[in-house]
């Protein structure tokens, strides 16, 4: 509500200290959400690939190298880390699951709930990757769309991999 009521009183309040202002407390309000995200998704991230043997050292490797990231050169520095992490891992799981290498691991069978799946994970990743990092509000919006058709083209795979398979079976008699 605050930022469109001062858009609508000064169109050019993204330029001026009040947007920069209401920028770091929306990130503070944030943080402890995003922080609690990025945690579960270092958890679940790596889980295609790693063996569940090795599922809790890799996550606290990951986490561990990100917190003295943090140490060294402060808290979104870190988060950072982690994230750009999070994303490289997330986007190798969106190729190998494209290209149905079979090497990773997956809780649900089939190729539509697995892409699906993987498409969703980046998607949250990009999201918060925005949401913490990107202050340019003409950058900003592209990437929230983006991430946004990540997250639902992702959650449309996972749960009506049926029905998506259903149409295309369709289409390709008609």
């Amino acid at each position: 509500m605050e930022s469109w009521s001062n858009s609508i009183s000064n169109p050019d309040w993204t330029k001026g200290w009040l947007y920069a202002d209401y920028l770091s407390r929306m990130n503070a309000y944030v943080y402890p959400f995003v922080v609690a995200l990025v945690l579960a998704l270092c958890m679940c991230i790596p889980k295609r690939f790693v063996p569940r043997t090795y599922l809790l050292q890799s996550s606290l490797v990951i986490l561990a190298l990100s917190t003295t990231v943090g140490i060294l050169w402060g808290f979104s520095l870190g988060l950072g880390f982690l994230l750009l992490v999070s994303a490289v891992m997330q986007l190798v799981v969106v190729v190998l699951t494209g290209a149905r290498t079979g090497t990773l691991v997956f809780e649900r069978e089939g190729a539509l709930v697995q892409l699906g799946s993987a498409l969703l994970h980046l998607g949250f990743v990009v999201f918060v990757l925005d949401l913490v990092f990107v202050t340019d509000i003409q950058r900003h919006l592209g990437i929230f769309w983006f991430a946004t058709a990540l997250i639902t083209v992702g959650t449309v795979m996972s749960f009506y991999p049926r029905e998506i398979a259903s149409l295309a079976r369709r289409s390709k008699q008609d």
